[in-house]
């Protein structure tokens, strides 16, 4: 992953994060220790260190898998000495790779790393291959030569320089070992100095150098690191190691984990299914690695990373795929689905799995395993390197039992995602609010994906099609479902690149208790059309209720409620029913309906219609490419069917709304006997929205001060209550993250006594209602949870 040269934000680099992490624990003691490492210490690392990258030691001969891996290797390594032109006055190493552009050099040294992969591995046809390895070293030769050297200026994307080339080049210079010769090896840790002067900054000098964060600040001290490895340097080894302390800390705002679970990267993204999930991978690894050495990770921080696989990781895998809600702009590489991110977090947690005690690396391998068994669209072995299938093979060796997804509600209120999980299903919000921005793009990715963050609904079914299926070049980008929108066209990039823009909405939160949750966002349409919506969710068990008020727009386009957007396959034909009736409308040929109470699509879940409202219903077939969506992406047409329901509130509304409800999985005739007894919507407005979930249970938003159902609140505040007289259940949460206390009234109750919540209070109101005050300063938008008693 390479980014741009914007200076906003600090752009986190993303490639493989392995030795980084060698510093992550224990940092003054290692780097101490470092300082004195002698040169066998120093060897015996690199041979660990390429033990690792290669998987070497752990190849059984004759086993199939392991086979296919290797086969797999060898092919891309062929074609890579195919391209290569011949030694002489060549001007570039591969003939596809002109060095006129930096991507292109970062290409040249991934190659030259794989190859000498497959000449260090055995089993491999390449093998020890003499003519293999005189290609190399040429190739090493030239290249320091033409374009990586201390007299070469940085171009293009200074990630190319300062992690894209140091984290191949110094896999090939550890894997060769000796055979380079020492006077090209100084050569090369000159360069590396050249351009990495520094672990802590990024940007050259001319560029102006300033302070690196994050995955910046391990990739950089990586190739800092293996450079120091390899060369013998350890003076350079201390200052990479001393460079990595703050890396893995929780922050409370910018880059990084957060202690509610989020993970933000580039200052305003949500970013746990790609950056987040690099870091862990990197980190595991190492982890893995030191824990059987002498050099073991002791530093009590660490549980931070430990405590990431559950709180940040799992809750955005489903069935193996890692949800689209988090991977930012990598939905638009067609290289990279959610299932290759899924299947890379399974891997990292396997490594992890490792390092930590063993009844967590059983739950962990349990985790994983769950995943594993319930993809039924492709198996992690699938394309799997040498060192993913060595751990797969031990985690079937393992025997251990298939753990479940958690259900109910999380809220991740330091990057605005909310994810839910029913029986067989789970969905996922898209959120934006003046902390996170309602999308990214940037070097030609996701330009079109402004309304990602609109409150787009994720619904996953358990079903391994929809997402993965070519959604995203096929499907309609401005009517995504869950979105409220502005049929203006906006134009690409339309918010800037790299989430340099955040709307300034009043607030977005949300809460949770028990199985039950409630969301609020204050949408500001991108692109500066004027249209705004209070939208709220409310999660129960079996149903998600959608609400709207507020819907304002100055704008002369049509302002439109997407109900759903659901890919339906190549072949489609699944049937569509409103109030019983299947809808024939011709494909392409929206029709509208009138206050229906009810629709169905076959395969997806049902859908009550809660307020008096007419439905437009689309069946159509879409044709796309991944080339519209990115630029690197092949131009190939494809083609899917899609279902659509929405709803349309007209040219500039004043003060639409909504309110519908989601049956995800739910048969037509669940769905049909579930609208006899739809959930009662207690307020939807701009003061506040609610439901009733049962007759005990209700959840609130509360965009002011106002009462929702029988609850009041001193100001906004997201709300779940449930109880009767003698006990009560309460989860309050700020969403604004800038209240001190927050005060609910309860009407009709009268409890005397409060448990849980730091500095909660109990107080009655002149008519004799209980009130709870509810300390929420530095919270950051997390629950507080209460136990109220007579």
């Amino acid at each position: 992953m390479t980014h741009g040269l914007t200076r906003r934000h600090i752009l986190q680099g993303a490639g493989a994060l392995t030795f980084a992490g060698l510093l992550t624990g224990g940092f003054a003691p290692l780097a101490q220790a470092a300082e004195t490492a002698t040169a066998p210490e120093l060897d015996a690392l690199r041979e660990r260190w390429v033990n690792q990258i290669t998987g070497r030691k752990l190849i059984t001969a004759g086993d199939p898998e392991f086979e296919t891996a290797l086969v797999r290797l060898d092919t891309e390594v062929t074609s890579s000495i195919s391209k290569l032109l011949p030694v002489g006055n060549r001007v570039q190493i591969f003939s596809d790779a002109a060095f006129s552009a930096d991507t292109h050099m970062v290409t040249t040294y991934k190659r030259l790393a794989q190859m000498a992969t497959a000449w260090a591995t055995p089993g491999s046809a390449h093998e020890g291959n003499a003519e293999l390895l005189h290609h190399l070293l040429a190739a090493l030769e030239d290249g320091n030569k033409l374009i990586y050297n201390t007299s070469q200026p940085e171009f293009g994307n200074w990630w190319n320089w300062e992690i894209g080339v140091p984290r191949p080049l110094g896999d090939a210079l550890a894997i060769l070992g000796s055979h380079v010769p020492v006077e090209l090896l100084g050569r090369y840790m000159a360069a590396v100095d050249h351009f990495i002067p520094d672990p802590t900054k990024q940007f050259s000098a001319e560029r102006g150098p300033i302070l690196s964060e994050g995955a910046n600040r391990v990739d950089i001290c990586q190739g800092s690191i293996i450079r120091a490895i390899v060369g013998h340097d350890p003076a350079r080894l201390a200052q990479a190691i001393n460079a990595l302390s703050p890396v893995w800390q929780y922050v409370t705002s910018g880059n990084g984990f957060f202690d509610d679970g989020s993970f933000v990267q580039h200052s305003t993204i949500a970013y746990t299914g790609t950056y987040g999930l690099v870091l862990l991978s990197g980190l595991s690894k190492l982890f893995s690695l030191l824990s059987e050495s002498e050099h073991a990770v002791s530093d009590p921080s660490r549980d931070i990373l430990f405590k990431t696989v559950e709180d940040s990781f799992a809750p955005f895998i489903h069935n193996g795929q890692m949800m689209d809600s988090v991977r930012g702009r990598a939905i638009s590489r067609t290289q990279e689905r959610s299932y290759d991110n899924g299947d890379m977090a399974i891997e990292a947690i396997l490594w992890l799995a490792r390092a930590v005690d063993p009844a967590t690396a059983k739950r962990w391998r349990r985790l994983c395993q769950g995943w594993i068994s319930r993809n039924t669209f492709e198996h992690p072995m699938t394309g799997a390197s040498i060192p993913r299938t060595a751990l797969l093979k031990d985690l079937a060796a393992a025997h251990v039992s298939p753990l479940a997804e958690n259900s109910g509600h999380s809220f991740f209120a330091g990057m605005d995602r909310s994810v839910y999980r029913g029986s067989g299903w789970a969905l996922s919000l898209g959120l934006c609010s003046n902390r996170i921005a309602w999308y990214e793009c940037g070097n030609g990715e996701n330009d079109l994906g402004a309304q990602t963050g609109s409150g787009m609904t994720y619904l996953y079914t358990g079903k391994a099609d929809h997402f993965d299926d070519n959604f995203w070049p096929t499907a309609n980008l401005a009517k995504l479902p869950g979105t409220t929108v502005d049929t203006t066209p906006l134009p690409p990039r339309v918010e800037g690149q790299w989430g340099e823009r955040t709307p300034g909405n009043d607030w977005t939160g949300g809460v949770s208790l028990g199985t039950s949750g409630a969301v609020g966002m204050h949408l500001l349409a991108p692109g500066g059309t004027g249209m705004q919506a209070r939208k709220a969710w409310f999660y129960a068990p079996d149903m998600v209720v959608a609400l709207g008020a507020g819907i304002h727009s100055p704008s002369e386009a049509r302002v439109e409620t997407v109900v759903e957007h659901r890919n339906l396959g190549p072949a489609g034909g699944q049937k569509i029913t409103l109030d019983g009736r299947r809808v024939a409308s011709a494909a392409g040929s929206p029709s509208i309906h009138k206050n229906p109470k009810w629709a169905h699509v076959e395969g997806t879940g049902g859908y009550l219609l809660l307020g008096s409202t007419a439905l437009t219903v689309l069946r159509e077939q879409r044709t796309g490419a991944w080339k519209n969506i990115n630029s690197g992406g092949p131009a190939d047409i494809i083609q899917r069917e899609y279902a659509t329901l929405l709803i349309d509130h007209g040219k500039q509304p004043k003060k639409a709304s909504y309110a519908y409800a989601l049956l995800p999985g739910a048969t037509a005739k669940t769905t049909e006997k579930a609208a006899r007894k739809a959930p009662r919507i207690l307020r939807n407005d701009t003061v506040g929205q609610g439901v009733a979930l049962g007759h005990k249970e209700s959840a609130a938003v509360f965009w002011q001060a106002g009462w929702v159902g029988n609850i009041f609140a001193n100001g906004p505040a997201c709300v779940l209550y449930s109880g009767n007289p003698g006990h009560g259940r309460l989860a309050v949460a700020d969403p604004t993250h800038a209240a001190e206390y927050l005060a609910i009234t309860l009407k009709g109750t009268k409890y005397r006594r409060v448990t849980g919540g730091t500095g909660a209070t109990l107080s009655r109101d002149a008519a004799g209602n209980t009130v709870v005050t509810v300390r929420v300063a530095t919270l950051l938008g997390r629950t507080v949870e209460l136990s109220l008693q007579r």
